[in-house]
């Protein structure tokens, strides 16, 4: 089905779900997963679709994922599919040029997304808000992407942490690092309004206009048909992300809190992505050491239903990301 004809069906469904729930004839609550038949009496067919919904938030989402039967297999990620904890549905409206970009649910995760998710955590300790950065721009793109990653988190850091005097800095090494992949034009266009953003302490509007700069560098990647990049973007962002969240959660340790960070859907989705990169790309990254390490953060991070984290079990995520961090944004190989 068309995602414009799933649309129209699901909006049916709202509308007459409503009117009946006025009327007392069914529970207000629609339980996860369900099959929505007889959109309307008298109606000449019977519409059948999907609904699906984010655990606790109760609302419907349309994001235009291929039917794959039963509901129960939709509430389990697909391969390549991106995580529900780091995608932006606000770029999933169906529009042409959404489509001819590849936007959808397989596009590489946002990595506000990943950073809206840590925002209840303690605060990040001192000496993880900056981090030294390379010097010198490396050769390989897949380096310079995943580096990019990097500087995105690095602006989420910095805000985070009330150090927006240093947002200038990240705000030009971008522009940098931009140049040097090939979409240097849409890291200035944005450059002037993250500065904007932190001299005037506008920190909402600096984590929006950050990820509209991810958004952007996207699209441009997918106009270049060079998607893999897109994800080294959101691969660096999301390890520089795991690296401070750690770091406070260990800082001030709560079991409950520290679950959000055990999510095995994040390192397993990326070690599909690095299995799948172009061999050009691949080679020239250690991505067999990558994936190793990914792999041991989806074994360590999948924890027995009711079964709360430990903080040797934080502990033990800290030294895998560390390991990790060494391998994608140092291009440090295995010793």
């Amino acid at each position: 089905m068309k995602i414009a004809e799933q649309i129209v069906a699901i909006a049916a469904v709202g509308m007459v779900w409503g009117s009946a729930e006025e009327s007392g004839d069914i529970p207000a609550a629609v339980p996860d997963g369900v099959v929505a038949e007889g959109v309307a009496k008298g109606a000449d067919s019977v519409a059948e679709e999907e609904v699906s919904h984010d655990v606790g938030d109760g609302e419907e989402a349309v994001d235009g994922t291929p039917d794959y039967g039963e509901p129960e297999a939709q509430q389990t990620r697909k391969p390549g599919e991106v995580p529900a904890m780091f995608r932006d549905d606000s770029m999933l409206d169906g529009s042409l040029s959404n489509q001819e970009l590849g936007i959808n649910v397989y596009t590489a995760p946002s990595i506000a997304e990943i950073f809206n998710q840590l925002d209840d955590l303690p605060a990040i300790p001192e000496e993880l808000v900056l981090r030294a950065r390379p010097e010198k721009l490396s050769t390989e793109a897949g380096r310079l992407a995943l580096e990019m990653g990097y500087l995105m988190a690095d602006g989420f850091i910095a805000v985070r942490s009330g150090h927006m005097n240093d947002i200038k800095p990240i705000a030009l090494e971008l522009v940098r690092y931009g140049k040097a992949l090939g979409v240097g034009d849409k890291m200035n266009a944005h450059s002037a309004s993250l500065l904007e953003n932190a001299e005037k302490g506008q920190i909402a509007e600096f984590k929006k206009n950050l990820a509209s700069t991810q958004g952007d560098v996207n699209a441009e990647f997918a106009a270049l048909r060079d998607p893999d990049l897109a994800h080294l973007i959101a691969l660096g962002g999301w390890v520089r992300a795991l690296e401070a969240a750690t770091a406070a959660i260990a800082s001030k340790f709560d079991a409950q809190r520290a679950a959000i960070v055990f999510y095995p859907d994040g390192p397993a989705y990326f070690s599909e992505i690095l299995a799948g990169l172009n061999p050009q790309t691949a080679q020239k990254m250690n991505v067999g050491h990558m994936r190793k390490l990914l792999d041991k953060l989806t074994e360590l991070m999948t924890l027995p239903d009711g079964v709360k984290p430990t903080p040797g079990q934080v502990e033990a995520l800290r030294e895998i990301i560390r390991q990790l961090a060494a391998a994608t944004a140092r291009g440090q190989s295995e010793t």
